[in-house]
C-alpha cells in the first residue's frame, strides 16, 4: 500500500467480511450518508445480478459496497491523490475534480482491500461515467447506482430505468441516463469522455434514432 493511502486505515481491524470491512471503514471516516447510500446500491446490484445472471451476484455486491470508497477524500484533494497514485487523468477530468472519484475508488479497493477481480475493479472505474465495450457488472454497477439515488425534485427518468432493468433491457435503462445528461452538457461543467463514447456506441446496439445530435461536433467545441 502506497503511504498517501496509510491513513486512511489507522484504526480498522480488517475482517475478511467485505461488508463488515466497508461499514467499519465509513464509520470510522464518520460517513453515515455514504454508507447508507452504499448499502442502498449493494442490495440493488445484488437483485439485478440474480434478474441477469446469478453467477454475479457477488461481484456486483462487491464492486457496489466499494463504489464511492473514495468519498472519504474532500474533493478538493482528488486531483492531487489521483497524481500521488499514478492514476491517468484526462485532461477533461482536471475541469471537475470530482470526476476521478470513480479511478480513486478503484485503486482504494485494490490497494486497500485487497480486490483483484478485472471486473469488479472495472465495474468500478467506471461506475458514475459509464464506458464503451462494457461487460455486465459494469452496466449492474452503474444502473444500481442510479436508481439508488434520492434527488430532490422530478427525477422519472430513474422510474423508467428500473422497469426497463427488470424487463430485460438494460442497456436502454443506461441509454436513457447517458441522454440525461446529453440533453444538459450545456450546463455541465463536464460531459465526460467515456460518456459520450458509451452513448455512441449504446444508440448503435439499441437501434435509438431519436436524437441526431453530432457528437463529434460536440467534443470539438
Amino acid at each position: 500500500m502506497k503511504p498517501i493511502l496509510e491513513p486512511f486505515v489507522e484504526g480498522m481491524t480488517f475482517t475478511g467480511n467485505l461488508l463488515n470491512d466497508v461499514t467499519l471503514f465509513f464509520t470510522i471516516h464518520n460517513d453515515p450518508r455514504t454508507l447508507e447510500h452504499t448499502l442502498k446500491v449493494a442490495d440493488e446490484a445484488r437483485k439485478i445480478a440474480q434478474f441477469y445472471d446469478s453467477s454475479l451476484m457477488e461481484k456486483s455486491f462487491q464492486a457496489a459496497l466499494l463504489h464511492d470508497i473514495s468519498n472519504v477524500i474532500p474533493v478538493s484533494k482528488m486531483l492531487d491523490f489521483a497524481e500521488s497514485l499514478s492514476i491517468d487523468i484526462l485532461e477533461d477530468e482536471r475541469r471537475y475534480a470530482r470526476s476521478v472519484h470513480q479511478k480513486l475508488s478503484m485503486v482504494m479497493a485494490r490497494d486497500i482491500f485487497g480486490i483483484t477481480d478485472p471486473e469488479i475493479l472495472s465495474a468500478i472505474e467506471s461506475h458514475t461515467t459509464h464506458k464503451p465495450r462494457a461487460e455486465m457488472v459494469d452496466k449492474i454497477l452503474f444502473v444500481s447506482d442510479k436508481i439508488s439515488w434520492e434527488l430532490p425534485g422530478e427525477h422519472g427518468y430513474f422510474n423508467e430505468m428500473r422497469r426497463l432493468t427488470y424487463e430485460s433491457n438494460i442497456d436502454e435503462a443506461i441509454l436513457i441516463y447517458l441522454d440525461s445528461i446529453w440533453d444538459q452538457r450545456d450546463k455541465l461543467k463536464l460531459v465526460h469522455p467515456w460518456l459520450i463514447e458509451a452513448r455512441e456506441e449504446l444508440m448503435v446496439i439499441t437501434g435509438d434514432s431519436t436524437n441526431e445530435i453530432s457528437i463529434q461536433t460536440f467534443t470539438k467545441r
